[in-house]
C-alpha cells in the first residue's frame, strides 16, 4: 500500500470516528440473535445488508455532526477536545474542507439508501422502508440546522431511539417481519448503553456547548456531580433490567453471563466517581463507557444465540 494511499484511508478514518461503529454494529446483532432466538429464523445476506447499511448511515451521520458542529461553531471553540469528544477535527486542522465532509456525509446516506432498497427487494419486507428513514432522519437532524434535536435537549432521546427501538427492532423485523414484546424490551437497554457513550462526551464538551447554547442534558443539569450521579443511575438501571427481566424469566437464563462482566461494570461505576479536575481525566471514562457498550451488547447477542440452538 502506498503511502499517499494509507494517508488517506487514516485522514477518512478518523474524519468518519470509525472506533465508534461498536455502537451501531453491536445493537444489529443483537436485534438478529433475538429474532433467531424467537423464530429460530436467520439469512446472512439479510443481516449482512442490515449491518453494512447501519454503519453507512451511521457513518453519514458521524460526519454530518461534525459539518453542523463546525458551522454552528461549536467544535470550532472547543479547545478541551479529546480522542472521544469534540468531532474529528478534520476541519479545525485543515486536513478537509467543510464542502467535502458534507459530501462525503451524502455519500454515505446515498449508500445506505442503495443498501436499504436491495435489503426491501431482497427480503421482501417493504415495510423497512420505515426503520431505514427513522434512523437517517435521526442521525441527520441530530445536529442538522434548523432541526438540530441535540440543540434543543432532544439529542440524548434521539440516540437512544436510534440506537435501541430503531436499530434492534429493524434488525429483528428484517428477519422476521414483525415486531414483538421482546425485541422491544431489549432494545431499551441497548440504546440507553449508547446513549451513555454520548453523555459522558457531553461532559467533556460542556463548556463549548454552553457556549453555542447546544442544550445537551449536561448543559442543562449544569453540575458535573449531579451529571455523574444520573450517568451512575442509568447503569443501574441498565443492570437492574438484564437481572431482573431474566429471573422473572422474559430473558433467557443465559443472559446472567453478563454477570462476567461485572468487573469491568464495577470500574466504569468506579470511574464515575472519581473527582475530575481536567477535561483530560474523563477520558478513561468515555473508553470504559464505550468498552462496556460493546461487551455488554455481544455477551447478551451471544447469550440468545445459544439458547435459540
Amino acid at each position: 500500500m502506498t503511502r499517499p494511499l494509507k494517508e488517506f484511508i487514516s485522514l477518512w478514518f478518523k474524519a468518519c470516528r470509525a472506533p465508534f461503529l461498536t455502537a451501531s454494529i453491536a445493537p444489529v446483532i443483537l436485534g438478529t440473535a433475538v429474532a433467531w432466538y424467537e423464530t429460530n429464523q436467520f439469512d446472512i445476506i439479510i443481516g449482512l445488508l442490515a449491518l453494512f447499511g447501519t454503519i453507512c448511515a451511521h457513518l453519514g451521520a458521524n460526519i454530518f455532526n461534525d459539518y453542523y458542529d463546525h458551522l454552528t461553531g461549536d467544535d470550532d471553540n472547543n479547545p478541551d477536545f479529546t480522542p472521544f469528544s469534540g468531532g474529528s477535527r478534520m476541519i479545525q486542522d485543515g486536513k478537509l474542507t467543510p464542502r467535502q465532509v458534507a459530501r462525503a456525509g451524502a455519500s454515505a446516506f446515498i449508500i445506505t439508501i442503495v443498501l436499504g432498497i436491495i435489503l426491501m427487494i431482497y427480503s421482501k419486507k417493504p415495510e423497512l422502508i420505515i426503520f431505514g428513514m427513522l434512523g437517517l432522519i435521526l442521525g441527520f437532524t441530530y445536529t442538522a440546522l434548523p432541526v438540530k434535536l441535540s440543540y434543543r435537549g432532544l439529542g440524548e432521546l434521539a440516540i437512544f431511539l436510534a440506537f435501541g427501538p430503531v436499530t434492534v427492532t429493524g434488525a429483528y423485523f428484517s428477519q422476521t417481519g414483525s415486531i414483538s414484546s421482546l425485541a422491544l424490551l431489549v432494545s431499551a437497554p441497548a440504546g440507553l448503553l449508547v446513549a451513555l457513550i454520548l453523555y459522558v462526551n457531553e461532559l467533556q464538551d460542556e463548556k463549548a456547548d454552553r457556549h453555542v447554547k447546544k442544550n445537551t442534558l449536561v448543559v442543562n443539569i449544569a453540575d458535573p456531580v449531579k451529571s455523574l450521579q444520573l450517568y451512575r443511575i442509568i447503569m443501574y438501571i441498565i443492570a437492574f433490567w438484564l437481572i431482573g427481566f431474566t429471573l422473572v424469566g422474559l430473558f433467557p437464563y443465559w443472559t446472567l453471563l453478563v454477570i462476567l462482566l461485572l468487573p469491568k461494570y464495577l470500574q466504569v461505576i468506579r470511574l464515575s466517581n472519581k473527582p475530575f479536575n481536567t477535561i483530560k481525566e474523563m477520558i478513561p471514562l468515555s473508553a470504559g463507557t464505550i468498552g462496556f457498550q460493546f461487551m455488554v451488547t455481544m455477551l447478551w447477542a451471544a447469550s440468545f444465540t445459544i439458547a435459540g440452538l
